[in-house]
């Protein structure tokens, strides 16, 4: 409950305040595979919050769905811990293929409110985030 209430629930109410307050392009982080039909909770959480933020009505909406982060934490998260370490060697010799720094999604965030829009929803996967991300 409490994962579906901050990932989902507040981040539209977000949305809906920050459309109330005059924002015109909305950008959202979620996650590569998100997928309202899922079968996975984490998964179809990501794609539940894509449909009700683009319902929102914003004149433009950037989702972003990168692969594994990598970043340290505070908390303690032992499988994702493992996962980063595994993945931060392949990063090594497929650097877009399965994860993305988190610096790297900041920086494409922040470009894509810079640069023109592509059409009123735009999604970009894992490489155009490590692309746009460059800049």
């Amino acid at each position: 409950d409490g994962f579906i209430r901050v990932d989902r629930d507040y981040v539209a109410q977000a949305a809906e305040l920050a459309r109330a307050g005059g924002c015109k392009h909305f950008v959202l982080q979620s996650s590569r595979g998100a997928n309202h039909h899922s079968r996975f909770l984490y998964l179809r959480v990501k794609g539940e919050v894509e449909n009700l933020v683009q319902a929102v009505g914003f004149d433009r909406c950037t989702i972003l769905r990168p692969a594994v982060l990598l970043c340290k934490r505070q908390e303690s998260r032992p499988m994702e811990w493992m996962a980063q370490k595994f993945l931060s060697v392949v990063a090594w010799v497929f650097p877009t293929a399965y994860s993305v720094p988190v610096e790297t999604v900041a920086r494409a965030m922040v470009a894509t409110v810079l640069q023109p829009g592509k059409g009123k929803v735009e999604v970009l996967e894992n490489g155009a985030i490590h692309e746009l991300g460059k800049a």
